[in-house]
């Protein structure tokens, strides 16, 4: 276990990311209510553009937990957030769906987390064969990568809303760093956990302007090396300030849990994840 510090600094960045997201809800809700203040234009039908493409940011409120299985067997997990990285880190968040059938879509999510630290311990930790000693200041570091791409099927699709299923895979490519001077330990691992998906998504049109949008995905999978179980579910909201170009809102919740043995890569990986996201979004 690792001496945990700057503990106060993450709640501040998580409370300020949560005061922006609040800030940008009311200004969405006055949008959605005074939408007759901007100008009539045409714009382009729900559920009818080609194109939506969403780029903005993510606050995420992380609990993470890390194994790395020794030739001698299974080690004790390391809870990576009391190990001192950051619980509350935001990031770039990109999103495109492209329409190319009238109830055919396809959609790409991506965003990446990066953190550091460098902590005492205060007992001893075990990172597959090598020890940390209690009383040494380890450095620790991750850094993950997140591709979801989902393929949807629109069963109803109409002028008030749009219900679709949707199956698709869930991938993360993980990277761990583990360095402490005094014994010398240098501990670098990365691997990727893939995980396919099966799920629903429900658009509702609330006005010509305004959508609420709501979904859910899970699998539980044993693919060759990989055994895991994932779930991934989400809400929100996009408001078009013009013909192409809104703004939207959205929270969602993820749990990943993923046992790997190939490579050299021999443990397990559990992340949970609140988010908040705001973006820009473009339609054509």
């Amino acid at each position: 276990m690792l001496v945990t510090e700057g503990a106060n600094v993450n709640r501040t960045r998580w409370k300020a990311g949560v005061h922006a997201f609040g800030l940008a809800a009311l200004t969405m809700l006055a949008l959605g209510t005074s939408g007759r203040a901007w100008a009539d234009q045409e714009l382009i039908k729900q559920g009818e553009e080609t194109f939506k493409i969403n780029l903005g940011g993510i606050f995420n409120q992380n609990n993470t937990t890390f194994r790395l299985d020794g030739s001698s067997g299974q080690s004790r997990e390391i809870d990576l957030e009391n190990a001192g990285l950051d619980k509350h880190p935001s990031s770039f968040l990109g999103e495109a769906t492209w329409r190319f059938a009238a109830k055919h879509r396809i959609g790409i999510q991506t965003f990446a987390i990066e953190r550091s630290a460098s902590k005492t311990t205060t007992q001893d930790v075990q990172l597959g064969d090598n020890v940390v000693p209690a009383g040494t200041t380890l450095s620790a570091e991750s850094k993950t990568q997140f591709f979801i791409v989902n393929y949807q099927y629109s069963f109803i699709k109409n002028d008030r809303l749009e219900f679709s299923g949707l199956a698709g895979l869930y991938g993360a490519n993980f990277k761990f760093n583990f360095n402490a001077t005094s014994p010398a330990i240098n501990v670098d691992k990365s691997t990727t956990a893939p995980l396919p998906v099966l799920g629903a998504r429900l658009d509702y049109f609330l006005n010509p302007r305004w959508t609420a949008s709501l979904f859910g995905e899970a699998m539980k999978a044993n693919i060759g090396d990989v055994d895991g179980r994932v779930y991934y579910a989400g809400v929100s909201t996009d408001y078009m300030v013009t013909r192409n170009f809104g703004l939207g809102l959205g929270y969602s919740l993820a749990d990943l849990q993923v046992d790997v043995n190939k490579g050299d890569f021999h443990g397990r990986i559990g992340w949970r994840m609140n988010s908040f996201i705001g973006y820009g979004q473009l339609r054509f």
